[in-house]
């Protein structure tokens, strides 16, 4: 554990730490490059000789891999990227378990996909299992499950990948290393011009659009705006989100210490509980529930759960415990929940009062159709599912 107090950024006492590597920083080229691993293996190696426990998460398998499949250029197809990634997945650890041993660290591997996330069983497992190895000293590495994972079964990017697993394990940091320095003042200015000015603070809400844009390297499916996405969400949860230079040597120990450098993602003053950063990074809502004027004014002003009166319409197919959109009268999304009871149901229940159950349903399990502990607000200033308000529950 280590303390920040008194230093230029008061992350306070850091326990737990989050970083981000990407193919742009250790493939600049479209292959591996074993100096700049070696280096951020040093650099990881110092944040833990600090006291830190640190999740390393990388991308770099298709890079890695598409030489042995002997092939003499990248991968175009989702099916030539999964077998690249296969291929490479083994070379990418095999490189880093290297690099570490050198430095007395054991590493170990966990592949992710979305099912991991979304499914509450897998979700808790991936947690313990992480939990116990930084218990045990030994420094994770979590990559995207390339090779198997198909459209429907892909978390995205390995940025949102580090976000969700900033939340998984409880993290007090999350650290992107980028190409660049930060997400920079102007948008012409990407191009690796040193002059550039970098946006030190970015608070919750700010508008920053205008300074980002969708590059990405050649390996890479995520860019600057996949980096800020990550980073709002992270510091969403409360957790501050530092963008900085993956280039520079010895970068992550003065993040860690405070120091000023990078684009640093202020938090929200208030962090959701566990169960309910759950419900918000899950990415998929199996259907939608729209609820008249009262209901929301209740949900958003008074922290209620919702009642069947409250409900105008239910829009798809989806069962006991499944999250759907909670939508107002104009149609626009402002929170998302686990739903107590079947779509069929709900719109058999919908205006109906309470004490109705046992005459519509035949039965009465709970009167919340969504509970407040299982219901996230969506900030409204973005109306977006990747930004989640403050929470009272904590």
């Amino acid at each position: 554990m280590t303390s920040t107090s008194g230093s230029g950024r008061d992350f306070g006492e850091l326990r737990r730490v989050v970083v981000k590597v990407g193919s742009g920083i250790i493939a600049p080229a479209g292959r591996l490059d074993p100096p700049v691993i070696e280096r951020i293996a040093q650099d990881v190696t110092t944040l833990r000789d600090k006291g830190l426990e640190v999740v390393l998460v990388v991308s770099g398998a298709v890079a890695a891999g598409y030489l042995g499949m002997g092939s003499d250029r990248l991968p175009v197809s989702v099916v030539e990227r999964q077998a690249a990634a296969a291929v490479g997945q083994y070379q990418l650890m095999t490189m880093f378990a290297s690099v570490f041993e050198e430095r007395a660290t054991v590493v170990a591997q966990l592949l992710m996909m979305q099912d991991d996330i979304e499914d509450r069983r897998r979700f808790l497992s991936a947690r313990h299992t992480l939990q116990e190895l930084l218990s045990r000293g030994i420094l994770p590495i979590v990559n995207e499950n390339d090779p198997l994972a198909d459209d429907e079964a892909k978390i995205g990017d390995n940025d949102h990948l580090a976000a969700l697993v900033t939340s998984l394990i409880t993290a007090d940091l999350l650290v992107i290393l980028s190409t660049v320095a930060g997400v920079l003042r102007f948008r012409d200015e990407l191009e690796a011009n040193e002059g550039a000015e970098v946006i030190s603070t970015i608070e919750v809400g700010s508008e920053i659009d205008d300074h980002i844009t969708d590059d990405q390297s050649e390996t890479g499916v995520g860019g600057m705006k996949a980096k800020v996405r990550a980073a709002r969400l992270a510091s969403d949860w409360g957790v501050p989100t530092v963008i900085a230079s993956g280039k520079e040597p010895g970068l992550l120990s003065r993040v860690v210490s405070g120091e000023d450098v990078g684009s640093l993602f202020v938090p929200a003053d208030k962090r959701l509980t566990e169960r309910k950063r759950w419900i918000a990074i899950r990415t998929r809502s199996i259907g939608s529930i729209s609820v008249d004027d009262g209901a929301k004014r209740a949900l958003v002003e008074r922290g209620a759960s919702l009642l069947p009166a409250g409900i105008v319409e239910v829009q798809g197919e989806f069962g006991i415990g499944e999250r759907v959109d909670l939508l107002d009268g104009s149609g626009q999304a402002f929170a998302v929940g686990l739903v107590s009871y079947p779509a069929s149901e709900i719109q058999r229940m919908k205006g109906r009062q309470s004490e109705e159950f046992l005459e519509v349903l035949g039965y009465k399990y709970v009167e919340e159709i969504v509970h407040r502990e299982d219901l996230v607000l969506l900030d409204s200033k973005n109306n977006s599912e990747e930004r989640f308000a403050d929470d009272d529950d904590d």
